[in-house]
């Protein structure tokens, strides 16, 4: 009897070397939503730190404005669902402008009803996206008269230079109209907008937390998946019977047989 060694096996076909694949796999993914959370929580912290001015706020966007009608008008509820805009989450919003004409400036802001009673005939075009179109601008005559003597403001500045408006969010249906203060047609102005974002450190905070427990998780099933070991086979041992001598018989005929 002999025995003869087989080479081992290098790695099991089922198994070891699927799971190590999606380990691997499931961390690059995981990895990838932590370095979106953590960019997200960098940025509202750098906001929150550095772009936040003296006055405790927030930058959302500066334009320029200009439009041949007598008004200007904005809507203070902006995307996104009515519970965002009329809470605390924002606290108060500011503008601030500057008219690009010879006229004063004059900001209000009022019940959406109310604006519209008083712009009723009177040419305007309406802020989308931080801009005036043509798409967005109304044909009309001019207003009925000057904006300042009109009592349905809820806050108001008019003047030369750059005129600060200041807004604490509030439930209901408002909008913001920019005009010259003669309600004059050629209303150009540049300005822009910001708020407090009381929430804003929480939420930068918040943001950091989810994506360095993402990013944890998905180190964690990298480094499982490079270690993984392959399961390998113990080499086996065959076992052989000898193979038998061949025997000669002699037969009566005197011939020899092998068998």
């Amino acid at each position: 009897m002999s025995e003869q060694t087989v080479a081992p096996i290098a790695e099991r076909a089922s198994g070891s070397g699927r799971r190590r694949v999606g380990s691997l796999i499931a961390g690059s993914v995981v990895c990838v939503f932590a370095v979106v959370f953590l960019a997200a929580g960098g940025w509202a912290l750098w906001e929150d730190r550095i772009d936040r001015d003296a006055s405790g706020f927030v930058p959302i966007g500066t334009t320029s404005l200009r439009t041949e009608t007598y008004a200007i008008v904005g809507n203070l509820h902006g995307a996104g669902p009515s519970w965002l805009w009329e809470s605390g989450v924002f606290g108060d919003s500011r503008v601030r402008a500057t008219s690009e004409s010879q006229q004063p400036l004059f900001i209000g802001i009022a019940h959406t009803d109310d604006l519209f009673h008083y712009l009723r005939g009177a040419g305007y075009a309406t802020i989308d996206s931080f801009e005036v179109r043509a798409d967005t601008t109304h044909a009309g005559g001019p207003p009925s008269g000057p904006p300042a003597r009109e009592p349905i403001w809820v806050a108001s500045t008019q003047g030369t230079g750059q005129q600060t408006l200041r807004w604490d969010s509030r439930s209901g249906d408002w909008s913001i109209v920019f005009m010259n203060a003669d309600a004059g047609s050629g209303v150009s102005l540049h300005g822009g907008a910001s708020a407090e974002f009381p929430m804003l450190p929480w939420v930068a905070v918040g943001l950091l937390v989810i994506g360095a427990g993402w990013a944890f998780i998905g180190g964690w099933l990298l480094v499982r998946g490079i270690n993984r070991r392959p399961r390998r086979v113990a080499p086996e041992t065959i076992r052989s019977e000898p193979t038998p001598a061949p025997v000669t018989v002699a037969t009566t005929t005197g011939e020899e047989v092998k068998a």
